[in-house]
């Protein structure tokens, strides 16, 4: 992976850039031309997306839409437009029918949104007539309403904010439902559970992409988790590439067979299903190497620990002694949202 402290100009791009492979030069060109262009515009404001959030610049960078997948909220805003209200009206319409691929969807410049099939945000956000937005002139329709009626300004912007409806979430997971019970089936897991690390991951944010380079619905990473599944499961010896990962039925595949390779190889040898889905949810989030320290010096004397503990000592365990303060609240989170997909 590469890492700079200050992002380069492109002067300074590395001489074989040409030569570097797609997934490299994305990575530059993210804190390259796109970082400054939207920090002229925005400067302290500047924003990315990030892993509950999706932020998308259009209109030469002047405008910026944001949706926060964990909050349930959108809001799109406008700062130096030459047209602030036609801009707003008109970024509000894209992003009603911003399309369910990632992949369509170009969030590194200031390009329009690719505005086919399904809308992403279908049944997620209802009018002012409580309608789901599923067509361009519904969506025309309520953007026209939120600038005359929800206009807010201040600060040198104009900007409107769109609530999603309170079971959003649900109807996220809904979206994915087919491909987390096919996965389910073959790699031998519970549907809750991977709808579970989805939530907890991303908040079902298809376009999740974190600061280590972990990417979509379940935050695989290419170099570790991506590569055991593509040499364990897919008998192939390269990796996953970052629009592979960006496909949410590829992520949920991936990221599902990684947790088989969790208990099947690195956790084999713990006893009991629950205590093992507890290591193998710990392990997911911060790797069998960290999970085995919260037990003991070395991997032996950490399953003789686990293997002689209650499955409540071993939970307790991790949330209170596991290396990774994240990880402590990952099994947390991940067993608290497991029980409402258990019976859905």
């Amino acid at each position: 992976m590469l890492s700079w402290s200050v992002p380069l100009h492109s002067a300074e791009l590395p001489d074989n850039f040409s030569e570097l492979s797609d997934d490299v030069q994305a990575v530059i060109l993210e804190y390259t031309f796109f970082a400054e262009q939207a920090d002229q515009v925005w400067g302290d404001e500047f924003q990315q997306s990030s892993i509950h959030s999706m932020v998308k610049y259009l209109d030469d960078f002047h405008t910026r839409v944001r949706i926060d997948f964990a909050a349930g909220s959108i809001r799109v805003e406008t700062r130096g437009s030459k047209t602030p209200l036609q801009s707003l009206q008109k970024a509000i319409k894209a992003t009603l029918l911003t399309p369910a691929d990632p992949n369509a969807i170009d969030l590194y410049t200031a390009a329009d949104f690719g505005l086919t099939g399904k809308p992403f945000l279908a049944g997620q956000v209802l009018d002012h007539d409580g309608q789901a937005v599923l067509y361009p002139w519904r969506a025309e329709r309520y953007a026209a309403y939120l600038v005359a009626e929800q206009l807010r300004q201040g600060g040198g912007k104009y900007w409107v904010d769109m609530p999603m409806v309170g079971n959003y979430k649900r109807i996220s997971a809904d979206r994915y439902r087919i491909p987390v019970s096919r996965a389910a089936k073959h790699y031998r897991l519970s549907e809750a559970l991977i709808f579970a690390i989805m939530e907890t991951e991303s908040s079902f944010n298809p376009m999740a992409v974190s600061h280590a380079n972990a990417y979509g619905l379940m935050q695989v990473m290419r170099n570790t988790a991506g590569k055991d599944v593509f040499q364990r499961i897919y008998q192939r010896s390269d990796k996953p590439s970052r629009n592979f990962l960006l496909d949410p039925e590829n992520n949920i595949d991936v990221g599902s067979a990684y947790l088989s390779i969790l208990r099947d190889v690195y956790l084999r040898d713990v006893k009991g299903w629950l205590k093992k889905e507890y290591c193998m949810i710990a392990a997911y989030n911060g790797g069998a190497g960290n999970l085995f320290k919260a037990f003991g010096s070395g991997r032996k004397q950490a399953l003789a620990r686990i293997n002689a503990m209650t499955t409540e000592q071993v939970y307790r365990t991790i949330v209170t002694q596991h290396p990774k303060h994240e990880s402590r609240n990952y099994l947390k989170k991940v067993t608290r949202f497991k029980k409402k997909y258990v019976s859905w």
